[in-house]
């Protein structure tokens, strides 16, 4: 086994040594003020509008942004990155949909800062912010470089046999367009309702993309406002997040197979495309996991005791890179812990045991 660094002292200062390179009080500017948008909004259901919100420099483009008309007050689903792009943009479909930012109240159904960076901007403006308790404190714990949560995800990086990539938290998405101060939320649980003109949205607990997902239902026109957790042309990313949370594939089965148990006439999911028929996807993408899980299986076969590093350069991966070295670096974050997740799922089925050797990193074998 090749020797990547000595021990977990030797990693717990390779952990800081990064950090040193990351300027901890660097503002990423709040957003501020509106320009002019080309943002296109169009009314998907009756009193329900939709507009995809450019994502710059990132592979998923856009984001679809919600907004459900009520008589007082309006909910939107979900915000945007932390940048001027995004604002303009949001201000852009708000100012179509005739929403004020005084009387707005906003749902966020993950952690993902493509779908929290807004919140203070909003926030600061009056807007009421709603999410579920573990997904809003992990954002809140997340905001320094030198958090536990940043910090964890460094040394995660580096048991996983990341350290020849020479991973920077500034190339990471989820900590450069984060929310810069804490989110002052509403806590939501499942079976809260938000009642807004003619809808009543029940919160669902949906985990899996993220340990806290939470979902809106409306069971009377039977909508679903799922934000990552079922995507029609993209596959939500399902990562590892600590043994903590533990098998977090496993968990997104069981929240698939929840879905799958309600009446779905319309799903309005985050990104790109809206799904049309949700048992259809459903079952599309436990077929994509399965032939995943079996690439690691194949990959483990082929190389023996392998890193997580060494399974993420075997599987297939729908980016535009010749090869690993060719990678960005951004994705790699992603991509490593959409791998080891599945093989964590595997060590869960009894098909795969998980070594930790001398120098921290964890190998795989199969059983």
């Amino acid at each position: 086994m090749k020797k990547l660094i000595n021990n977990e002292t030797e990693i717990a200062a390779k952990v800081h040594n990064t950090l040193d390179n990351v300027s901890l009080n660097k503002n990423y500017s709040e957003a501020t003020s509106p320009n002019v948008s080309q943002v296109t909004t169009k009314e998907i259901y009756p009193g329900i509008f939709m507009a995809p919100i450019n994502l710059p420099r990132n592979p998923l483009r856009s984001i679809n942004n919600y907004i459900v008309k009520g008589q007082s007050r309006d909910l939107m689903v979900d915000t945007a990155f932390n940048n001027q792009s995004c604002v303009k943009d949001i201000n852009c479909h708000m100012d179509y949909c005739k929403t004020k930012a005084t009387s707005l109240d906003i749902f966020f159904t993950h952690l993902h800062s493509d779908h929290t960076g807004l919140a203070n901007y909003f926030a600061d403006r009056g807007s009421d912010l709603y999410m579920g308790r573990y997904d809003a404190n992990y954002v809140n714990n997340s905001l320094a470089a030198d958090s536990p949560v940043w910090l964890s995800q460094l040394e995660l990086a580096l048991y996983q046999g990341l350290a020849a990539d020479d991973l920077k938290l500034e190339e990471h998405p989820g900590f450069r367009y984060r929310p810069q101060k804490r989110m002052q939320v509403n806590y939501t649980a499942p079976g809260d309702v938000f009642k807004i003109g003619s809808y009543s949205f029940t919160v669902i607990d949906l985990p899996g993309h993220t340990p806290g997902l939470q979902a809106l239902y409306e069971p009377e026109h039977q909508l679903l406002f799922c934000g990552d957790h079922i995507l029609g042309d993209i596959t939500p990313n399902i990562t590892f997040w600590d043994f903590a949370v533990g098998d977090s594939l496993g968990t997104y089965f069981k929240s698939l197979e929840l879905v799958e148990t309600l009446p779905i006439r319309y799903l309005f999911s985050a990104h790109r495309s809206l799904v049309e028929d949700v048992s259809k996807r459903i079952t599309e993408l436990f077929v994509h996991h399965r032939k995943r899980l079996q690439e690691a299986r194949d990959c483990l076969r082929r190389y023996g005791p392998s890193t997580v590093r060494r399974v993420t350069q075997n599987l297939h991966w729908d980016i535009r890179a010749k090869d690993w070295s060719d990678f960005p670096n951004s994705q790699k974050w992603f991509a490593a812990g959409e791998a080891m997740a599945h093989l964590e799922h595997l060590v869960a089925l009894g098909d795969v045991v998980r070594h930790t050797a001398d120098d921290g990193v964890y190998y795989y074998e199969l059983i």
